[in-house]
């Protein structure tokens, strides 16, 4: 199913992808808000909407790549000039919309199409705020080894990290200096969500995927007992900063909000 937000024909075609992988209701009304099944979620799809098991994909790889397998949908299939990819229950906000959830528990201030634009001709990509780290973003993906295996999914083992590197500077030697900063650095923007012109989403993409999938092959090659999940999701959160370094784009830092509770965090 294809849609058309856009009524005046010289304004750019928005869609803002929300992807999940249960059904799920939108918080809003604006019909550029999509949801997005990912994972072979195809018979959760409402009524209107999208599936990244439908055209060119890697939905088959969900569990490792997590939210990143609707990225590679709207790269291979969107045909929106503006882009966009938030959760299921996470969305970009204003600062007003912040502070009436806090305060007031509610759920407002989502990103409407006149603020996307005026935004995006200032800036070339919005991105949640930087989120703290304090030990530094390299520590903070990875497990100490004391630590319990119930709470691994949400780390790396720092054999893969190794991997990264390797495989970053085999890629990309040139940015090599970039990557070791962002590693090092006690804050990043994370949760893989943006919203930017197509083209740019695009140039991200094909610098990104190639080199989840070099880290994944060699990860598979030395460790094929692991099952690797979120492991491309997870390193994809830093390396979102690297590219926007490495590229030197003007970044808009936006508030979030998790349309499940009272979201009290910055992030």
């Amino acid at each position: 199913m294809k849609f058309n937000e856009v009524k005046d024909a010289n304004e750019p075609k928005i869609c803002i992808y929300a992807v999940g992988h249960k059904a799920f209701e939108m918080p809003m009304q604006d019909s550029f808000y999509v949801p997005l099944m990912v994972g072979n979620q195809y018979e959760q799809l409402p009524q209107w909407g999208y599936a990244d098991n439908i055209g060119e994909n890697i939905s088959a790889k969900n569990k490792r790549y997590n939210e990143l397998t609707g990225l590679y949908w709207i790269w291979k299939n969107s045909d929106a000039e503006i882009v966009g990819l938030c959760h299921y229950r996470r969305y970009f906000i204003t600062l007003e919309g912040k502070i009436r959830n806090v305060l007031f528990g509610e759920k407002t201030g989502f990103l409407d199409s006149f603020y996307i634009r005026k935004t995006l001709s200032k800036y070339d990509v919005i991105l949640h705020n930087k989120t703290l780290t304090l030990k530094g973003n390299q520590n903070q993906l990875c497990f100490r080894e004391d630590q319990k295996d119930n709470i691994r999914k949400n780390k790396l083992d720092r054999r893969i990290l190794d991997i990264s590197d390797n495989i970053f500077e085999s890629f990309y030697p040139q940015d090599m200096k970039i990557y070791r900063s962002v590693m090092r650095r006690k804050y990043a923007h994370l949760l893989n969500m943006m919203i930017c012109r197509k083209k740019v989403a695009d140039r991200y993409c094909e610098w990104l995927f190639p080199l989840l999938e070099g880290i994944e092959e060699e990860a598979e090659r030395r460790y094929p007992e692991s099952e690797h999940e979120r492991l491309l999701g997870l390193l994809a959160e830093r390396l979102l900063d690297v590219w926007v370094l490495k590229e030197k784009l003007r970044v808009k830092e936006c508030f979030t909000l998790n349309v499940e509770n009272v979201d009290w965090k910055i992030w």
